[in-house]
């Protein structure tokens, strides 16, 4: 009797161990992965507070193609309260050909002549919070591909394609179509209300007739 106690209390104490031994072992990793969550937090965190985002817009060029050269315009804003830093912009004009480029304020094409491809890319430095790079170029015709902007602390890359470039709404006399509508709208509900009435008139004279 006292050997099968011993028997269980040995094989009790076993377990026991074990048990605590996995408790201990549970509650050492799910620490190391609490103190590595709240340090990718921490660090998103440090992140997010120096990241910056730009956009691009205003992008404008030549509706037809003239013997003359055809502009390109583009303005890249920084939207956010950081500094968007060391910006590379990389312009993707497709089958134009570039003669010049200009941008403001700081020309970064001031040295440069000649463009070999219709890809033109360089390193805008560093835009200040609430402030604006603008690029101009001279193109063979009016077409480009896309615009990219890219930066170690951009929430994201900006891209800009040509299939977002704006174009003016045609004036098709809409406006006059929905002004005729509307007119005919108000029209139409008055002479049902006449007509109701003319005929709940003549109803109720029926009606008192018989």
């Amino acid at each position: 009797m006292e050997s099968k106690s011993g028997k269980y209390a040995f094989w009790g104490t076993i377990l026991a161990a074990v048990i605590s031994g996995a408790i201990g072992l549970y509650i050492h990793l799910d620490g190391q992965k609490e103190t590595k969550e709240i340090a990718a937090k921490k660090a998103e965190a440090e992140k997010s507070r120096d990241t910056a985002s730009v956009t691009i817009s205003d992008v404008y060029i030549p509706p037809v193609n003239t013997i003359q050269d055809s502009s390109f315009f583009a303005k890249i804003s920084n939207n956010s309260s950081n500094v968007a830093k060391d910006l590379t912009v990389k312009l993707n004009f497709g089958e134009a050909s570039v003669s010049s480029c200009e941008t403001i304020p700081n020309n970064i094409f001031k040295d440069q002549k000649d463009f070999e491809t219709s890809i033109v890319s360089f390193s805008a430095g560093d835009i200040l919070k609430r402030d604006s790079f603008y690029i101009y170029c001279l193109l063979s015709s009016p077409a480009f591909d896309s615009i990219l902007v890219t930066g170690p602390n951009l929430f994201s890359s900006e891209k800009y394609t040509y299939k977002n470039l704006e174009t003016t709404p045609k004036n098709d006399g809409s406006g006059f179509v929905t002004f005729f509508k509307v007119v005919a709208t108000i029209v139409a509900v008055i002479f049902i209300g006449y007509f109701t009435i003319v005929i709940l008139s003549l109803l109720n004279k029926k009606f008192q007739v018989e």
